[in-house]
């Protein structure tokens, strides 16, 4: 036979509902002071598009996770098109995409396939570069959120284990407000809820910045540069490997050679512009 409810059961019973409602009171309360918070900045300092400085209107910038107005989102979105699914350069229309480009053809990359919002040039290349400057954060997470809306349908049935960004090398760091990959990396995980690395992949020395140097000097600059931390990487894992401009691939392929020969079973790279890279 049970014993009776005594009153202290009584109590801690009264305290677990009083310290529930207090929570979910806490939790109303502290939601509604944040959205009079926004409703009063909003009104002191309207929200504006953060590529032209043109005011967007409240409704939009609260019902669209983006930072854009119109037209620049128009001028953003023209980039995208047709892309080769192996290295993401632009296409034309009538091309297979999933056989490779001209640009590509005969290239061996550690990476499976390359997702990007459009190519590295007019609005596109402007929007990256402010990403890449101090308080680029909000850009650069309006583009994560642009490319992926892309490639919503080629990545539906990807089953992604984690996402890395692409690293700086420690020194290379001290010299950058942020890295763009890590912010990308972070909006992906969001959206897509996986986990986010920055642990994993890590850079062993200096290199010179590939954008300084032709394809054939990119390949000697970062070869062997990137490395996995023993045991960091779940094996078998599918790696959405994430950086802001791919050109050449070069990076990378570095960067996805070094994941797989840790045990990755596939390295799928996201970008937000694909650049107009050569080989010669």
């Amino acid at each position: 036979m049970s014993n009776p409810p005594t009153f202290r059961s009584f109590s801690r019973q009264a305290m677990g509902r009083v310290a529930g409602w207090s929570c979910e009171t806490g939790r109303w309360a502290r939601a509604a002071v944040a959205r009079l918070g926004r409703s009063a900045l909003e009104f002191l300092y309207p929200p504006t598009c953060r590529l032209c400085g043109v005011e967007i209107p409240s409704q939009v910038a609260n019902s669209v996770p983006l930072v854009f107005c119109d037209k620049c989102l128009e001028g953003l979105c023209s980039r995208a098109g047709p892309a080769c699914v192996r290295c993401g350069m632009g296409i034309g229309p009538y091309i297979d995409p999933n056989h490779g480009c001209l640009i590509c053809r005969g290239e061996s990359f550690a990476f499976e396939s390359v997702f990007r919002l459009g190519g590295y040039e007019n609005e596109l290349k402007q929007a990256v570069l402010q990403g890449k400057r101090r308080g680029g954060d909000a850009v650069l997470a309006g583009l994560a959120n642009l490319a992926l809306g892309v490639n919503e349908a080629a990545l539906r049935h990807v089953q992604f284990d984690v996402i890395i960004p692409i690293p700086f090398h420690r020194w290379q760091a001290l010299f950058r407000p942020h890295n763009p990959a890590e912010e990308l990396a972070r909006a992906w995980g969001r959206r897509l809820n996986i986990p986010v690395a920055t642990h994993i992949l890590r850079k062993t020395r200096w290199t010179e910045k590939q954008s300084m140097l032709p394809p054939a000097q990119r390949r000697v600059n970062v070869k062997d540069a990137f490395a996995v931390v023993e045991g960091a990487l779940p094996e078998g894992a599918t790696v959405l490997l994430a950086d802001d401009v791919l050109t050449t691939g070069t990076t990378a392929h570095e960067a996805a050679r070094a994941l797989k020969m840790s045990g990755a079973s596939r390295v799928i790279v996201g970008v937000v512009a694909r650049g107009l890279g050569r080989h010669s």
